[in-house]
């Protein structure tokens, strides 16, 4: 699957029973990627997928954002979670 550029994205957190959910911290794709669709459920409307960080940029430095983005190396992912439509 491809995201193109530009595109939002909500990065995760633990919820109810040390689930992973959509959070409301909102991130950005800065170049267009390839991305891998898991099999995570319970995130509403949105829809996990696997990405490199070094793909996204925050729109805000939380405590969250900055666990999950880094440090931003080539090799290592993260899941966030997008609206369907965008993929």
């Amino acid at each position: 699957m491809k995201i193109e550029k530009n595109t939002i994205c909500y990065i995760s957190e633990k919820g109810h029973n040390n689930f992973w959910y959509p959070s409301t911290h909102k991130i950005l794709v800065k170049e267009a990627c390839e991305v891998e669709r898991v099999a995570w459920s319970s995130g509403g409307s949105r829809i996990a997928i696997r990405v490199l960080k070094s793909n996204l940029v925050p729109f805000d430095l939380t405590e969250n954002t900055s666990s999950h983005l880094s440090p931003p190396t080539a090799d290592e992912y993260t899941v966030v979670w997008i609206n369907p439509k965008n993929v």
